[in-house]
């Protein structure tokens, strides 16, 4: 997979980096074992699809089949897209925390694509989202705009 990045001064686009599939794994596995009731960790890509994920096995991810999921994730990014148009006007957009009735979602931006978290209520969704954020800086992909 390769990220790019727009300069909107030239509209040139800028190759950052290639990230192998093996590093996505590895940062969604990061992040599924931050808590116990997170069910699922998936990277998406800026056109609304699931580049990678890992989940948990139990009911709930059971009943999530591959169109809902689809939708869930493509959902998650055009509400990104959509949020980015104020940026100028009410700042940069942070993330997003869904509560459900049985499930919190957590939609959060990254320099590799879009991480979305799938958990239980039981969760502090905020507390969970500042350990994402620690785990994505302190991943190789962070490194890609800030070399050691």
């Amino acid at each position: 997979m390769t990220f790019y990045v727009e300069n909107a001064m030239k509209d040139e686009i800028k190759v950052l980096s290639q990230i192998d599939k093996t590093s996505y794994v590895n940062l969604c596995k990061s992040i599924l074992d931050l808590e116990q009731n997170i069910f699922f960790v998936g990277i998406i890509n800026n056109h609304g699809r699931l580049v990678n994920f890992v989940k948990k096995q139990n009911k709930m991810t059971q009943s999530l089949e591959s169109m809902d999921l689809d939708m869930i994730c493509m959902q998650a990014r055009l509400y990104m897209s959509m949020q980015s148009d104020h940026d100028k006007n009410l700042g940069r957009f942070g993330h997003c925390i869904t509560e459900r009735e049985k499930t919190t979602m957590l939609t959060i931006p990254t320099i590799h694509g879009t991480v979305l978290v799938i958990s239980s209520n039981e969760i502090d969704s905020k507390e969970l989202v500042q350990k994402i954020f620690q785990v994505t800086d302190n991943s190789c992909f962070a490194q890609i705009l800030n070399p050691c």
